[in-house]
């Protein structure tokens, strides 16, 4: 074990070797403290907590729609892909859905749901995101391509374009205008 430099060499290798890393312990620190100046509302777990609560107003879940069941580990993956109606909102995010076979799941949370948008023109829908939601209209156009409908809406009689997320087949009760 023959060292080729001295041991007064390794100490000052060594010392600049640690004021190097200290430096760029200190610059990576004062990186570090800059971008969370320019990012205050990013914080690292409660903000996580805070983005899944703050677009409330966002739910779509309603009463009468038929949406498509997506979550593949629920109940073994058993209901993926299966299409159903929802009987009842138990909360802004929670449901029980009615399947076309009649059975009855309850607690499913929002994000195992997927709006439906119907394949023949004429059919009615829900608008559930956006300025309309909660709007009852008419399917008159899709582009697949694009994932857009137009929709007439039935109270305001307008006609408007909306992204297929918006939108959700609508099985409930007809309006009076309808």
């Amino acid at each position: 074990q023959v060292s080729k430099t001295s041991p007064r060499q390794q100490n000052g290798t060594t010392s600049s070797w640690k004021a190097l890393q200290d430096q760029d312990l200190h610059v990576r620190q004062e990186d570090s403290a800059r971008k969370r100046k320019h990012h205050p509302d990013r914080q690292d777990e409660p903000a996580a907590k805070s983005e899944k609560a703050a677009p409330r107003s966002q739910h779509w879940l309603h009463r009468d729609l038929r949406v498509r069941f997506v979550d593949k580990l629920h109940k073994g993956g058993q209901y993926y892909n299966t299409k159903m109606t929802i009987e009842d909102v138990l909360s802004p995010d929670t449901c029980v859905c009615r399947t076309d076979e009649g059975q009855v799941l309850e607690g499913l949370r929002e994000d195992m749901l997927e709006t439906l948008v119907p394949k023949v023109q004429g059919n009615r829908v829900m608008v559930v995101l956006g300025p309309w939601a909660g709007r009852v209209g008419r399917l008159l156009d899709r582009d697949r391509g694009q994932t857009r409908a137009v929709v007439q809406l039935q109270r305001e009689n307008q006609v408007v374009e909306l992204h297929y997320d918006a939108i959700c087949q609508y099985m409930g009760p007809s309006d009076s205008e309808d």
